[in-house]
């Protein structure tokens, strides 16, 4: 729990992160599955979405390289936190940052 600072809900956390809308999401995730690709909607507020997944550290873990996680909490204040804070730890990967958190969700 390093990552969070006390600081990390604020919603400047966005701020610099490399982030997708919902829209662009869905897109994406079209194209990068139909590549083959693998990509992960990550919750980390406990408010599941259709095909989202639990935050753990366990779903990092041997993954291809390139695989994609998009994660997603209220605002994308915490996300976009938590997305700089990883970024650099997972290189191989590529972590985004769902601006506007489940508020912007087009389904709910």
């Amino acid at each position: 729990m390093d990552m969070f600072s006390p600081d990390s809900c604020n919603i400047s956390g966005m701020k610099g992160s490399e982030k997708w809308t919902w829209d662009e999401y869905f897109k994406k995730k079209e194209e990068i599955e139909k590549n083959g690709g693998k990509i992960y909607l990550l919750d980390m507020i406990n408010h599941p979405v259709e095909g989202s997944t639990p935050i753990s550290n366990e779903i990092f873990e041997n993954q291809p390289d390139g695989t994609y996680f998009v994660l997603y909490c209220h605002s994308g204040g915490s996300s976009g936190y938590v997305q700089k804070q990883l970024a650099p730890q997972l290189p191989q990967h590529h972590i985004i940052n769902m601006t506007g958190g489940i508020g912007m969700y087009p389904r709910s």
